[in-house]
């Protein structure tokens, strides 16, 4: 009988080839079975890029916010300019309706003025410890600017004087006015405006109807102007003003007339002769028809920057809206209507500007919204020569 040999070595080889075989299919299972280390930090290089990026992003917001606050908030001149227009703005407002400025110190001034309501006001402006400020009527103050300073007035972007000796201008100072009720009054009487001062020239300006003259006493009045339309008349008379100018004066006319006047007070007026240039015209107006409406008169060669030019509007009723007289580039004064709602309604406009009219692609007229009869007298008014 044969000698049985020990089978050792065929099972071990069976063995490996059987844990191989599990192996191989681990493998496919589940990946590479070497050990997976977790990184618990970052290198010096890296911590230092992180860094450079993070100060690159904070500097090119802190250039965003830069530049914004830039468009938003001016530099200090844009400030200064921006501060100036407010205050000159505020100012210009409260000398428009003033009935009486005065100096109230070396570092005030007080101006008198009507409110909203056509209400007496008290304005007071100081400049001093506390800076530039604004009183209303014995109020709280109101502080326009901390260092009191030096305001400069900026027309069309370049600085203007507020004030120049060397080249007065005539300026209306002061005006009053008085009107007919449309009663059976033969007589009107009319005040020198309170903001006169000796010295000032001194215009009455009377539209009138249903009568053929209007007289003043007492006396002392010059006439200067007179026109007339279809019943409607115009005239001007002129003095200056002195300490023992009167201070009402009584118009005088047919019993049953209607009457609107009106009396300037002008400073700065040239003193041997203050009118230069004058000129008149007439017409009737038709309602929606605006070639037909009075226009305002200059003659361009005579006058110049420092021109007083006022234009003075008489009509039959009441053609014009009370809000305004609609005269482009021309500043208004009067505005009033005599005898209003009767059948001797009439009215008077007076519409001023320094110097000539601007260039326009349209000829500025008055603004009528109802057919009616006008004269207008238009006068140049020179300054104080030096």
């Amino acid at each position: 009988m044969s000698r049985i040999k020990p089978a050792s070595g065929m099972t071990e080889h069976r063995v490996g080839r059987a844990v191989a075989r599990a192996d191989a299919r681990l493998r496919s299972v589940s990946g590479s079975i070497r050990p997976v280390h977790v990184r618990g930090g970052y290198t010096l290089i890296e911590m230092i890029a992180a860094m450079a990026a993070a100060s690159l992003l904070m500097l090119g917001l802190a250039a965003s916010v830069v530049i914004s606050t830039s468009l938003v908030e001016p530099n200090d001149e844009d400030g200064d300019r921006i501060r100036d227009r407010m205050i000159m703005d505020r100012l210009q407002h409260d000398l428009r309706y003033a009935t009486n400025v005065d100096s109230t110190s070396g570092y005030g001034v007080s101006i008198e003025r009507a409110d909203l309501s056509n209400q007496p006001q008290s304005l007071q402006y100081e400049a001093y410890m506390d800076g530039l400020m604004r009183n209303v009527s014995g109020g709280a103050s109101t502080q326009l600017d901390p260092l009191a300073p030096t305001v400069n007035h900026y027309v069309d972007g370049y600085t203007a004087p507020t004030s120049n000796l060397n080249t007065l201008r005539p300026r209306i100072r002061d005006v009053s006015t008085a009107v007919t009720s449309g009663g059976s009054a033969s007589s009107l009487a009319i005040q020198i405006p309170d903001g006169a001062r000796p010295g000032d020239l001194l215009l009455l300006v009377v539209s009138s109807r249903n009568t053929f003259y209007v007289n003043t006493s007492p006396s002392g009045w010059q006439p200067l102007f007179l026109s007339y339309n279809a019943g409607i008349v115009l005239d001007v008379h002129g003095q200056w003003m002195s300490t023992s100018t009167p201070d009402t004066y009584l118009l005088s006319f047919f019993w049953g007339g209607d009457v609107v006047a009106a009396v300037l007070a002008i400073e700065h007026a040239n003193g041997s002769w203050p009118f230069g240039w004058s000129g008149s015209s007439f017409g009737t107006s038709i309602n929606g028809s605006t070639s037909t409406y009075p226009r305002p008169l200059e003659n361009t060669d005579t006058i110049d920057e420092r021109t007083l030019n006022l234009q003075f509007i008489a009509s039959s009723g009441a053609p014009s809206p009370q809000t305004s007289l609609g005269i482009a580039s021309f500043s208004e004064c009067v505005n009033e209507v005599g005898s209003p709602g009767t059948s001797g309604e009439c009215s008077l406009g007076i519409a001023f500007r320094t110097g000539p009219m601007p260039p326009m692609t349209t000829t500025p007229h008055v603004l009528h919204q109802q057919s009616s009869s006008w004269t207008t007298i238009a006068i140049e008014v020179e300054g104080e020569s030096e």
